[in-house]
C-alpha cells in the first residue's frame, strides 16, 4: 500500500514541511506589528523628507514596504560596520523610495546588501568605491556616505538613490516582458542621457555634476537623484527628461504625487 511506504510518507512530510516554510516566510513578511510601525514611522518622520511628505495612506503603504525589505533583505556589516536597525531601515528607506510607484516593488535580483563604514575597496578591480552594484544581486554602500545623502535632501546628492537606480535600471533591462513598458521608456531617458552627457563631456554650464557623463548608467543614476532632491529644478532645466522620468517611476515629486494613478 502506497501509504504504509516509507519513501511516500517521507516525500509527504517533506512536501508539507515546505510549504509550512513557505506560508511562515510569507506570514513574517506580510505581518506588521504595531509597535513595529509606531517605532519606524518615528524614525522615518525624523530622517526623511520623502516620508514626511506622504499623506497618511501613503505613509502606511512606505512602512509595510520597508517593513518587507528589512525581512527580505540580506543585510551584512563588513569591516567592522555594525548593521543596527536605524542602519536597516535607511538602507531600505532607498529601495521603498526609488519603487514606491510600482506595484511590484521588489528588485527580485537584489537580495544582498553590504554595508561598509565608510569607503571601500573592491577586491577584484582595486578601485575604491562609496556604493558599487554588481549585477549578480550584490549592492554595497558607504554607511558614512549613504547617512550623509539623506542629511541633505535638498542637494541632489544621494547615494542610497544613486545605486538603488542602478539596481532598478539592470532589473528593468534584463527582465522578462513583464517589465516591457518600463524599458520602452528607459530607453527614452537614455536618449535623452547621450544628448546631455556630450554637454556634460563638453565642459559646458549643466544642471549635472560630471559625474553623470561618466556613462550612461551614471547618468541615470544621478538623474533620478535630482528627480527626487531637486524635482522643480529639473524640471525647468529638462522637462522632457523629468516627464519620462515621472512615467518611468510612476511618480510626480513637482506635485507633490507619489503614486500616480
Amino acid at each position: 500500500m502506497p501509504f504504509t511506504d516509507p519513501f511516500y510518507l517521507l516525500a509527504i512530510a517533506l512536501f508539507v514541511g515546505a510549504n509550512i516554510l513557505f506560508l511562515r516566510s510569507i506570514w513574517l513578511l506580510f505581518y506588521f506589528p504595531k509597535a513595529d510601525a509606531r517605532a519606524m514611522d518615528r524614525f522615518y518622520r525624523q530622517h526623511s523628507l520623502y516620508y514626511s511628505k506622504l499623506d497618511d495612506r501613503l505613509k502606511k503603504r512606505f512602512l509595510q514596504r520597508a517593513y518587507s525589505f528589512t525581512k527580505s533583505l540580506k543585510i551584512v556589516g563588513r569591516m567592522g560596520a555594525e548593521v543596527t536597525l536605524p542602519v536597516k531601515l535607511m538602507v531600505v528607506a532607498a529601495m521603498v523610495q526609488i519603487t514606491f510607484g510600482f506595484q511590484q516593488y521588489f528588485l527580485k535580483k537584489f537580495r544582498t546588501v553590504f554595508v561598509y563604514p565608510d569607503s571601500f575597496r573592491n577586491p577584484h578591480t582595486g578601485n575604491v568605491h562609496d556604493g558599487e552594484v554588481h549585477p549578480g544581486g550584490l549592492i554595497s554602500f558607504s554607511l558614512k556616505k549613504l547617512l550623509k545623502g539623506f542629511d541633505d535632501p535638498y542637494d541632489a546628492v544621494n547615494l542610497g538613490l544613486h545605486e538603488m537606480a542602478h539596481a532598478l535600471m539592470h532589473t528593468i533591462l534584463t527582465s522578462n516582458s513583464s517589465m516591457v513598458n518600463l524599458k520602452a521608456v528607459l530607453n527614452d531617458v537614455l536618449a535623452i542621457a547621450k544628448v546631455e552627457m556630450e554637454k556634460i563631456n563638453s565642459g559646458g554650464v549643466h544642471i549635472f555634476r560630471s559625474y553623470a557623463g561618466a556613462n550612461a548608467s551614471e547618468f541615470f543614476a544621478v538623474a533620478v537623484e535630482h528627480f527626487f532632491e531637486n524635482p522643480k529644478n529639473l524640471q525647468n532645466e529638462l522637462p522632457d527628461l523629468y516627464s519620462k522620468l515621472a512615467v518611468l517611476l510612476n511618480q510626480d515629486p513637482v506635485h507633490n504625487n507619489y503614486c500616480i494613478q
